[in-house]
């Protein structure tokens, strides 16, 4: 479960989709609060009610702004519980991963699925997890717990591979 919620939520701060999801929300409340101003100032709101609503939205508006990247992670770990409460996870708990020459294969039971490199979007490292990012929001999570021998190995075979160098995490 940490381990796709850390993808998640790595995901919306670092991927393309994710940090426009982040900049289109953050622009709602300032958007919506100048718009209220213009309706006040075109029906000739009092000074004083005028004062009054810039301030109020200008500071609800700040935070909003702030706040935006932690409503999305709350909303990410919500709805994950949520799924898994009605036994609906979002990923497959075990698979064993393939590295070949072609791309990366995922067996997990009878399903099989081969990932060709050339979709690999991005590569970044954390101290204890190696995310590997697919077009869109798919990727693999690989803890280093069950790859600590191998975790540089399989990070200097993927830059071969894909031409993408692995990112450090920042936040680590």
């Amino acid at each position: 479960d940490s381990d796709y919620l850390k993808f998640s939520e790595y995901q919306l701060t670092h991927s393309k989709q994710g940090k426009r999801t982040i900049f289109l929300r953050r622009l709602t409340l300032p958007v919506i609060s100048v718009a209220m101003i213009i309706a006040f100032i075109a029906f000739h709101a009092s000074t004083r009610a005028l004062i009054i609503e810039i301030v109020s939205l200008g500071i609800a508006s700040v935070i909003w702004v702030i706040g935006v990247p932690e409503m999305l992670r709350s909303s990410i770990r919500r709805d994950f519980y949520n799924k898994k409460n009605k036994g609906r996870i979002p990923y497959r708990e075990t698979s064993v991963l393939d590295f070949g020459e072609d791309g990366i294969t995922e067996i997990s039971g009878s399903y099989s699925d081969l990932t060709p490199y050339s979709s690999i979007t991005s590569i970044a490292k954390s101290d204890d997890r190696l995310y590997i990012f697919t077009d869109g929001d798919k990727g693999f999570v690989i803890p280093f717990n069950d790859a600590a021998k191998n975790g540089r190995k399989v990070a200097r075979f993927l830059t071969q591979k894909t031409g993408i160098e692995v990112e450090e995490d920042p936040a680590n």
